[in-house]
């Protein structure tokens, strides 16, 4: 099957692809009363559908059944008007080492984020370059994974990180207009939680609980306590 990244093309029903897997899967990752399963479908059937639409009425989205640039941003996935301006939308292009850019910080927020041994590799919070040490990091994933140790990032690599890592791809704090909530979001509480800093309901949603924690986070490990889950938070969220 052709490689097709997540988030490049509008997601409905009779499509077929890595894409649709991935969404599948992330679906399948949440708990209810956010998702609801989807299984034995290859594509994007009506369980596929009835899950999408579970998952945006739980966040108050328009509940079509499309996956469009709203859903994939509460899905973790910045595309479109979500992208910073003229940056690369993560999984769309091949990354190796001395790759810059947006698309290598979502990679090493997402590493550093997930493992400690992935951080450590890195050795400091993401910088957007693709150094020795990015690479080092890569290579341990893709070891745990069961894939080509080479600490070049294509597809059969992006597929393991869009079902393996959990977030890093973009700033989440508290804020006025809800967007700051989503797939990354419960996994932010899922990690504190382990961590011993949130004792709220995993609900995915970034409220004055969540935001404590964050503050919590920030405070042990002495870096900037604003609340604001950005690179050098990302860097201490790895529960494991």
């Amino acid at each position: 099957m052709a490689y097709i990244n997540f988030g490049s093309r509008l997601l409905k029903m009779g499509l077929s692809g890595t894409d649709v897997e991935i969404l599948q899967y992330l679906l399948n990752n949440l708990p209810s009363p956010i998702s609801i399963p989807i299984s034995g479908e290859n594509s994007f059937g009506p369980k596929t559908e009835a899950a999408v639409k579970k998952f945006q009425g739980y966040f108050n989205l328009t509940v079509d059944g499309l996956v469009g640039k709203n859903t994939y941003l509460f899905l973790g996935q910045q595309t479109g008007p979500y992208l910073p301006s003229g940056a690369a939308m993560f999984g769309s292009r091949t990354l190796s080492k001395g790759s810059s850019g947006r698309d290598v910080w979502v990679l090493q927020n997402r590493l550093s984020s997930t493992k400690k041994k992935y951080a450590m590799a890195i050795g400091a919070p993401a910088d957007s370059i693709f150094g020795p040490k990015t690479q080092a990091a890569v290579k341990m994933f893709q070891n745990d994974h069961g894939l080509t140790q080479d600490g070049i990032v294509g597809p059969h690599t992006f597929m393991e990180l869009y079902k393996h890592t959990y977030m890093g791809g973009r700033y989440l704090q508290k804020d006025r207009f809800e967007r700051n909530q989503g797939y990354d979001v419960y996994y932010l509480q899922v990690n504190l939680k382990a961590l011993g800093y949130y004792t709220g309901e995993l609900d995915g949603k970034f409220g004055m609980v969540t935001a404590s924690a964050v503050k919590a986070l920030q405070a042990a490990h002495a870096i900037k306590v604003d609340g604001v889950v950005g690179p050098q938070t990302y860097y201490y969220l790895a529960a494991v």
